[in-house]
């Protein structure tokens, strides 16, 4: 989660994002490292499609690691944006050379970061 936190640029505190520009920020983030991301539309949010993963060789032998620090990575890109959208799970090689993660519209688009206290 921090190495995604790191990637991700803060935003001023009076600015938010949608889950729209959200998604379109973590698929950035996502390019700029070379997973060949992309976000559909899907129920309850966006499915996010990664075509490809640098770690693929590790990831084929070590899933239970490597897609766990990808998952961490995009819930810490996420956490940085005071957005309302989530990624809770990640599926590796759900279909040929292809890992999906699940993104979900919050109910509370205001809500922040949950490991942070009100102000």
């Amino acid at each position: 989660r921090e190495w995604g936190r790191y990637l991700t640029e803060q935003l001023p505190p009076y600015q938010r994002l949608n889950a729209g520009e959200a998604a379109a920020r973590l698929t950035g983030t996502l390019q700029e490292i070379g997973f060949a991301p992309e976000t559909v539309a899907a129920a309850g949010g966006y499915q996010l499609r990664l075509h490809q993963c640098p770690f693929r060789e590790v990831a084929e032998r070590h899933r239970d690691v490597v897609c766990a620090l990808h998952l961490g990575l995009m819930q810490g890109v996420l956490r940085q944006l005071p957005a309302p959208l989530t990624v809770d799970r990640l599926l590796p090689f759900a279909e040929p050379g292809v890992c999906i993660a699940d993104l979900t519209v919050s109910r509370d688009a205001d809500a922040g970061p949950a490991d942070e206290a009100p102000v």
